[in-house]
């Protein structure tokens, strides 16, 4: 599932367990960051794990506070796209205590405030020590222009993913804050039109000089087109068919590319179709929300 709010105001932030002095490797805080008027998204959703018998159930989140979404944007299962030229540097997120804590201004200054408590209001309980997650910072000169977080909680810990939202919301003054029906789907959209693109790229490169199809084609050189290729096999296919139902006169055609071609042709047809379904998604979407 994904949300999306907004940070009015973003000076001081603390991610750690609770108990952890500045000197801590994996502790992160960022403080006299003044700036205003960030994003964010969060990406959740279960996850399931096996070892050999035994499968653990929990809940992962992905969490990224952006000031400008050219600059930074969440993508598909947490990964993160930054303009050329963004410094990224990463912390592991660690536990002593079985608790961790995020928070900002306020919240932030509340959880270095109870350092000396044990698993203080203000913290989840992980009911593990080990690593919560991970935050990865990026700068542009010296300014902070994303915090992205990671974060897992094992299903024995009772979180719902409602809650782990109303925690994330109220400790990180999230406004705004609401379902994101769409982005899901237009990322979807957007990867399968990299793949089509970078096939159809492929597929241009082992048949614009090809002699068979140049042959064939009598030197038309839209053959090498994709789109073009998977709409001539189809015509063959009908024709084909028609032929079997005796409702065509002819020869049965046989396609002029070779195996290795009709594979890409297929994968890009698959991934075609794919966008289109997903683009009917969206659109019931819309329906559904009107």
């Amino acid at each position: 599932m994904r949300y999306k709010g907004k940070i009015k105001e973003l000076n001081h932030i603390v991610i750690s367990d609770p108990t952890y002095g500045e000197d801590v490797w994996c502790r992160y805080e960022k403080n006299n960051i003044n700036q205003k008027n960030w994003k964010v998204d969060i990406d959740i959703h279960q996850v399931e794990d096996k070892f050999e018998e035994i499968t653990i159930k929990g809940t992962e989140f992905f969490l990224c506070m952006y000031r400008n979404s050219r600059v930074c944007q969440l993508e598909n299962e947490g990964t993160i796209k930054t303009l050329k030229g963004v410094k990224i540097s990463k912390t592991e997120i660690g536990m002593d205590t079985a608790c961790v804590a995020l928070g900002i201004n306020d919240k932030a200054k509340d959880i270095i405030e109870s350092q000396e408590e044990w698993q203080p209001e203000c913290s989840l309980n992980t009911l593990t020590d080990g690593m919560f997650g991970t935050v990865k910072e990026g700068k542009l000169g010296n300014d902070i222009v994303f915090i992205w977080v990671s974060g897992y909680l094992c299903e024995d810990t009772g979180y719902s993913m409602e809650d782990i939202i109303d925690y994330l919301q109220y400790q990180l003054n999230i406004t705004g804050l609401e379902k994101d029906l769409q982005r899901p789907y237009i990322i979807k959209q957007e990867e399968a039109l990299e793949k089509m693109r970078d096939i159809a790229l492929k597929f241009k490169e082992i048949t614009k000089e090809d002699p068979k199809l140049l042959n064939f084609f009598n030197k038309d050189n839209r053959f090498s087109n994709i789109s073009f290729a998977g709409t001539y096999l189809a015509g063959i296919a009908v024709r084909n068919e028609q032929r079997k139902a005796g409702n065509l006169d002819g020869k049965m055609e046989t396609s002029p590319y070779s195996e290795k071609q009709e594979k890409l042709i297929e994968e890009h047809t698959k991934l075609q179709l794919e966008f289109e379904k997903t683009e009917e998604e969206i659109e019931n979407n819309i329906d559904m929300e009107i």
